[in-house]
């Protein structure tokens, strides 16, 4: 397994244990801002190695060369190593919501019933998800992904073998297949009886749900 859970769990676990067992904010802003949305700047200071947000299988950034669903993702070419990922973080998590939507949505603690099925971090062609139980899966295999729309579709990757590594608010790490990830409970209101997409042909053959 690629992903570094031990490390990525310390640095969470630490960040909430220092913050009244509260996430970060969501609030839009620039990077330097402690917030859920720039997470790497935010959690700096738990990390002992800051390359340990990247996935041994996918460390370039496009302007490296790096190609989905094998490719980090940087916010601007020039940033240093910190500054770069191959996972992405659930919005849903955050400590307040104000970006328009319920703010009863939001998690806002990992401390909850629910934790071993809520998404905190996982394999991302972005550095965030705030993904809807409507959303599609990609067209094709080698999707990147767009702003502000069907957001699932930037974790439903087939990095791992039509799987992604997912670290959950439990502090757990489970592989999950990539069908799976509309059964997960990414937001306080997620209804898991909600009809599940047509899959793309480049996931017909994927492990289903239960």
């Amino acid at each position: 397994m690629c992903f570094q859970p031990a490390q990525m769990a310390v640095v969470w676990k630490s960040y909430t244990d220092n913050h009244d067992s509260y996430f970060p904010p969501s609030r839009p802003g620039w990077y330097e801002e402690p917030s859920m949305m720039y997470w790497l700047q935010t959690m700096l200071p738990y990390y002992e190695n800051p390359r340990v947000s990247l996935c041994p299988e996918a460390t370039k950034c496009f302007h490296e060369g790096g190609q989905p669903p094998f490719v980090a993702w940087c916010l601007d070419d020039d940033y240093p190593v910190h500054m770069r990922s191959s996972y992405g973080i659930n919005l849903w998590a955050s400590g307040y919501g104000d970006c328009g939507w319920d703010p009863q949505m939001y998690w806002q603690t990992p401390y909850i019933r629910q934790a071993p099925d809520v998404p905190l971090m996982f394999d991302s062609n972005w550095k965030d998800v705030e993904p809807c139980e409507s959303d599609e899966p990609p067209e094709y295999e080698d999707y990147w992904w767009q702003p502000n729309a069907n957001e699932m579709k930037r974790v439903c990757i087939n990095r791992h073998n039509g799987a992604v590594n997912i670290l959950f608010f439990d502090f757990s790490v489970r592989k999950v297949g990539l069908k799976k990830l509309w059964r997960l409970r990414w937001h306080r209101q997620w209804d898991m009886t909600f009809p599940l997409p047509v899959w793309p042909e480049w996931m017909q053959n994927f492990e289903d749900p239960e």
